[in-house]
């Protein structure tokens, strides 16, 4: 069989077209944040200087603040690769180290569940809050 000049493929009947999905750096420190909340032991999120900056120019200039906020998490992602980094506060008496690993594996479950991503995940504990 020859192909014509100028002739159209021709697609399987039944094949999905072909699509590309970009997750956005936003998208990845959101569901981070939602995850690292729900892990038992967390207090709370801490915001880096770069979200404390914003929230506070925000507040200024009345910008409304979103209803699912990343403040302590943020992302980058790369390819088929998002790098997570979370700033989390505790109560005395839980094992930081512990702790952090349950964060760790918390987010990188529905991180990787939700995107499809693979997740390298870094968490600082900031503070015990007594």
């Amino acid at each position: 069989m020859s192909a014509t000049p100028g002739a159209t493929p021709r697609t399987t009947p039944g094949a999905a077209p072909r699509t590309t999905l970009h997750v956005g750096d936003l998208v990845v420190a959101r569901l981070a944040a939602r995850a690292a909340r729900g892990v038992p032991g967390v207090a709370g999120l801490r915001p880096d200087l770069t979200q404390a900056l914003l929230g506070v120019a925000g507040t200024v200039f009345g910008q409304q603040r979103d209803t699912l906020p990343a403040d302590g998490a943020t992302a980058v992602v790369e390819g088929g690769h998002a790098d997570v980094s979370l700033t989390v506060l505790t109560r005395l008496g839980h094992n930081c180290r512990d702790l952090a690993a349950a964060v760790q594996r918390a987010v990188s479950a529905e991180v990787g569940a939700y995107t499809g991503l693979q997740v390298t995940v870094r968490v600082t504990i900031a503070d015990v809050l007594i």
